[in-house]
C-alpha cells in the first residue's frame, strides 16, 4: 500500500492497512497465530515484519555512525542550539533594554527573536536528541505535543517573518508616512 506524508516526524510511525492486518494476524486471540511473531501472508510466507521472509531490507545498508563521529555531531547540535537560543535572547535584551530601538518594525523583530527561541528551544533540543539516539526516547504523549511544537513555533516563524517584509514594503513605498 502506498502511504505519502508530507511531513513525518521520527516518532510519528506510519502504519498501512496491510501492515494492520499483519498484525491482526499475530495478535489473534483464539490461537491461531503462529506464534512466531511475525505476519503470515498468504502462502504461509511471512511478510511486512522486519526480519522476515518476506523483507527486503538489506543489514548491510543500514547507515551506523562511529562514536567519534556521533560524538562531534552531538558537540555541532549542541552549538547550534546555543547560538541560536543565545543569539535570540541578545536581540531580545537590545531591544528591551534600549529605548531607541522600541519601533514598531523592531517589535516584528522581537517576535521574530521569541519564535525562533521557541523553535530552538522546545524543538532543535529534542530533534538532536532524536536524530543522536536514532529512535524517540520521550514518549507517544509528548511525541504529538512536541510535532505541535514544531508546527506552531515554526508556522509563528513564518508569519512573523511575513510581517516584516510587508512593514518594510510599506516603509518602502511610502517613506514619509
Amino acid at each position: 500500500m502506498f502511504t505519502f506524508t508530507l511531513f513525518r516526524p521520527a516518532c510519528v510511525q506510519v502504519v498501512s492497512a496491510t501492515t494492520i492486518g499483519n498484525l491482526t494476524s499475530v495478535n489473534q486471540t483464539d490461537g491461531s497465530g503462529d506464534g512466531s511473531g511475525r505476519g503470515v501472508g498468504a502462502g504461509g510466507v511471512a511478510v511486512g515484519i522486519p526480519g522476515g521472509a518476506g523483507d527486503d531490507t538489506d543489514d548491510d545498508d543500514v547507515d551506523v555512525l562511529s562514536p567519534l563521529s556521533m560524538s562531534f555531531l552531538g558537540v555541532f547540535l549542541s552549538i547550534v542550539i546555543f547560538l541560536s537560543v543565545a543569539g535570540n535572547i541578545l536581540v531580545c535584551i537590545a531591544i528591551y533594554t534600549e529605548r531607541s530601538l522600541r519601533r514598531i518594525g523592531n517589535l516584528f523583530l522581537a517576535s521574530l527573536a521569541i519564535a525562533d527561541l521557541f523553535v530552538a528551544s522546545l524543538v532543535m533540543t529534542f530533534a538532536g536528541v532524536n536524530d543522536l539516539l536514532g529512535y524517540w526516547i520521550f514518549g507517544a504523549q509528548f511525541c504529538d505535543t512536541w510535532v505541535a511544537f514544531d508546527v506552531m513555533c515554526s508556522t509563528a516563524s513564518i508569519l512573523n517573518l511575513c510581517a516584516i517584509s510587508l512593514d518594510r514594503y510599506i516603509h518602502i513605498k511610502d517613506p514619509l508616512r
